[in-house]
C-alpha cells in the first residue's frame, strides 16, 4: 500500500495546479493530504469510481448546486470558523513548546556562559508577543534587537540565513554543545515558520503572516548571533 502525503500533493500542485485528483489503485491519502485537497476545494476520487470522495454523495447537477448552497449556510460557516480557530490554537501550542525549550536551554547555559544564557532568556520571552500576533490585530511586534556587523535593525526581520556553516570543527570546540543546541532551536523555528505560512496563507491572513514571519526571523537572527558568540567568532562571517 502506497501513501500519498501532503508534501507529495504540494509538489505536484506547485508544478501544475489541478482541480481534480485521482487516487490510484493500492494508494491511500494521508490525513494531511486529504486536508490539502479539501482546503483547496479539489475534487478527489478513487480510480474507477463513479462517485467523487471530495464532495457529498450524488452525481447530478442538482446535487452540486445544493452543495454550493450548503457551503454558504450558517452551519458551514460555524464549522469553518471552528476549524480556523483550531488551526491557530495549534500554532500557538507549537510556539509554547518552543518557548519551553528556550527556557530549558537557558537553565543549562547559566552555569556555562551567563551572557549567552541572558540573551537566550530574553529571546524566549519574545514568544509571548508572537502568540499575541496570531490572534490580535497585526502590528509591529517591537522585538528588541541588538545589531551587529552583519545584522542591523533595518534588516533583522528578514531571513538572513546562517552566518557560517557549522562544521565538526565548531562542534568539537569547547562550546560545541552550546552551538549544537542553539542550532537545533534555529532549525525548529525555521520549520514552524513554514507551517505558520501554510496556515495563515490558507486563511487569507497575509498581513498577519508578514508580521509573524518578521518576528520569528528576528529571533532566528538572534540565535545566529548567539552561535557566533559561542563559537568565539570575532569578525563577521555571515554568508552573503
Amino acid at each position: 500500500m502506497k501513501f500519498i502525503t501532503e508534501y507529495d500533493l504540494r509538489v505536484q500542485f506547485n508544478e501544475q495546479p489541478f482541480t481534480d485528483y485521482q487516487i490510484e489503485k493500492n494508494t491511500r491519502l494521508t490525513p494531511g493530504a486529504r486536508q490539502f485537497l479539501s482546503d483547496r476545494r479539489i475534487n478527489f476520487f478513487e480510480a474507477g469510481a463513479k462517485q467523487q470522495l471530495g464532495v457529498p454523495p450524488g452525481n447530478s447537477k442538482t446535487q452540486e448546486r445544493n452543495y454550493n448552497i450548503h457551503a454558504d449556510s450558517e452551519p458551514w460557516k460555524e464549522a469553518n470558523s471552528k476549524k480556523n480557530s483550531l488551526s491557530i490554537a495549534k500554532l500557538q501550542s507549537y510556539i509554547e513548546v518552543l518557548e519551553a525549550e528556550f527556557f530549558v536551554i537557558t537553565s543549562q547555559l547559566i552555569e556555562v556562559d551567563i551572557e549567552i544564557a541572558g540573551r537566550m532568556s530574553k529571546a524566549g520571552h519574545e514568544f509571548g508577543r508572537i502568540k499575541a500576533l496570531l490572534t490580535e490585530e497585526p502590528a509591529n511586534c517591537n522585538i528588541c534587537f541588538e545589531g551587529c556587523t552583519g545584522m542591523k535593525q533595518e534588516n533583522c526581520g528578514k531571513d538572513l540565513g546562517n552566518c557560517f556553516e557549522i562544521t565538526d570543527f565548531y562542534i568539537q570546540s569547547a562550546n560545541g554543545k552550546i552551538i549544537v543546541q542553539i542550532n537545533a532551536l534555529r532549525a525548529k523555528l525555521r520549520a514552524i515558520r513554514i507551517h505558520i505560512a501554510e496556515v495563515l496563507s490558507a486563511l487569507g491572513e497575509e498581513k498577519r503572516l508578514i508580521a509573524v514571519t518578521e518576528a520569528i526571523n528576528q529571533i532566528i537572527n538572534k540565535l545566529s548571533q548567539m552561535i557566533c558568540m559561542a563559537a568565539g567568532v570575532k569578525e563577521c562571517r555571515r554568508m552573503q
